[in-house]
């Protein structure tokens, strides 16, 4: 093999490295917690705690009586009340350059949500979905409150 295509393969490994190191990068963390809340990894329930690191793709899941409150990396916050269920689909932030994204998907339940620096800087950047509807944020404190299907 080359000297050229050695060092090409080695660029290639470097770089898919530092990619999937990222995939597992917590995107925040659970501040506070009452009651029966989990968080649903790769489809397997695990129970909240608090100081627990939330991961993209996590679903967040309150019992009656329960509520959880959690802080993004770009110093969102939001608070799940009880029988809850949100969906962290996308979060990506890049604090030297101070821009990413973010989709949170509210199934059922109520959320409140306060804007970090993502939702500040650039509104565009953060959606919240809903069965029914996409919201653009355009405030800084919103709560969003989907009834069940039941």
């Amino acid at each position: 093999m080359s000297t050229g295509m050695r060092k090409l393969c080695w660029g290639l490994a470097m770089l898919l490295s530092a990619g999937a190191a990222n995939a597992d990068e917590a995107i925040g963390t659970i501040k506070t917690l009452k009651g029966e809340v989990s968080v649903v990894r790769n489809g397997a329930p695990v129970t909240a705690t608090a100081g627990m690191r939330l991961m993209a793709a996590d679903k967040l899941v309150t019992g009656a009586d329960s509520s959880v409150g959690i802080a993004l990396q770009d110093a969102t916050l939001m608070s799940l009340g009880a029988k809850s269920a949100t969906q962290l689909n996308e979060f990506r932030y890049d604090p030297v350059k101070r821009e990413g994204n973010m989709l949170i998907s509210v199934i059922k339940g109520s959320m409140r949500f306060v804007t970090g620096l993502l939702g500040k800087q650039n509104p565009a950047a953060v959606g919240i979905r809903t069965p029914t509807a996409t919201i653009g944020i355009r405030g800084t404190d919103f709560i969003v409150s989907v009834a069940d299907k039941e």
